[in-house]
This record gives C-alpha cells, sequence and structure tokens, in this order.
C-alpha cells in the first residue's frame, strides 16, 4: 500500500508585509519525506485574526494559492483590510520524486494553521493638477502653443501636443514651485484644431483642445 505523506510539526509563519501592494511572506519547516513539493493554501478568515490565528470556525475554504519546492512563499495577491488563514499540504509530484513507497499528487493533511491581517488601503490624496490655460497663436501653418498648469512642486509631469490624432510634440516639465509651462513652436495645418494633454507621476491627467 502506498503511504500517504505526514507534515509533523510544520512550522508556518506569516509576515504581513507593510509596503503598498500589500503581500504576505510566508515560512515553514520541511516535510520529512524527501523529493516532496509544496502546495500554499489559503482560507479568507471572516473575523478579527487574534494570536496570529483565525478562529477554526470562521475559516473559509481553503484553497491552494501556489505550488513550490522552496520554503518561503510570498503571497501578493491578497486585499487590503481583509483576514486570511494560511496552510501548506507536501505531496509527491512524480512518481520518482519521492521513495516508492509513497502516493504520486496526493496531498498530505494540512500543516499547522497562521492568520494574517492585512492593513488597509491608504485613501488616495486629492488629485492636484489644474490646467489653467492653454493659448495658440497661429501664423499660417506657423503656430505657438503656451500651456500652463499647477501641480504638486518637485513632480515630472508629461505632455502631449497632437492635431487631429497625429502627435506634433512629446516632452516632459518640471518645477520646483506649483507652476508649470511649456511654450512651443511648430507648424500644423492651418485652422486644426490642437489637444494639449498633460499628466504627472502620480497619474492625474488633464487635457484642453483649442
Amino acid at each position: 500500500m502506498k503511504k500517504l505523506i505526514c507534515l509533523v510539526a510544520l512550522l508556518l509563519l506569516a509576515i504581513p508585509a507593510k509596503a503598498a501592494p500589500h503581500s504576505v511572506v510566508l515560512t515553514f519547516q520541511p516535510s520529512s519525506v524527501v523529493g516532496v513539493s509544496y502546495h500554499v493554501q489559503r482560507a479568507p478568515c471572516a473575523v478579527a485574526i487574534v494570536a496570529g490565528l483565525c478562529p477554526t470556525t470562521s475559516e473559509g475554504t481553503f484553497a491552494v494559492i501556489a505550488t513550490i519546492t522552496a520554503l518561503t512563499y510570498t503571497d501578493s495577491t491578497v486585499t487590503g483590510n481583509a483576514n486570511y488563514s494560511y496552510a501548506v499540504s507536501a505531496f509527491c509530484p512524480t512518481p520518482t520524486s519521492c521513495a516508492s513507497n509513497f502516493a504520486v499528487n496526493v496531498d498530505s493533511p494540512l500543516s499547522n494553521h497562521i492568520g494574517a491581517a492585512i492593513p488597509p488601503d491608504p485613501v488616495t490624496p486629492p488629485n492636484n493638477l489644474t490646467l489653467t490655460s492653454v493659448t495658440r497663436n497661429s501664423t499660417g501653418a506657423n503656430v505657438i502653443v503656451a500651456a500652463h498648469w499647477t501641480d504638486s512642486p518637485n513632480l515630472t509631469t508629461s505632455y502631449t501636443i497632437s492635431s487631429n490624432g497625429t502627435v506634433l510634440n512629446t516632452g516632459t516639465a518640471s518645477s520646483t514651485s506649483s507652476d508649470y509651462s511649456l511654450y512651443w513652436q511648430g507648424k500644423t495645418k492651418p485652422g486644426a484644431q490642437i489637444t494639449f494633454k498633460v499628466c504627472d507621476s502620480d497619474g492625474a491627467c488633464a487635457t484642453q483642445t483649442i
């Protein structure tokens, strides 16, 4: 009869990472069976984590989130302000990975469970990018575009000047104050609309067509 793998005193540690995006670092001790791989399993926890554990009655269904051979794993798929319970199982992935008396692709019982409380996501600050003015001065095909905008200081802002879907100019502008500006001289079809778009490094954008 093929033996099932038994995990004895498997220690599982969960360390919630503080940096965004959220992640949980799991570390555990190996199975005594040579050649095994591991299934990292996770379940939602419906209540607060207490002393590093989710009460058994509040654990949801465990599901495999990763198959690994290392003794550490970082779960980067967690959600802010959520609670989870983790466990690990071991298994022999192929007929030759473990000794012949062990079953293949049959998971051991779960290790001890450990809880992880994920901190809430920070509230995004208000957008400071404001396009204050965009003007043009045209003489035939020659055109001068002047743009002014305000934003938080010391940001890198990128701009695009286009006309009827054709990009005329792109670049970046920085400022140690809150005032940003751009002057561009070029050519375009007489009378064609020009669109000025500026975005900052925080992902905010503003657009104006003249």
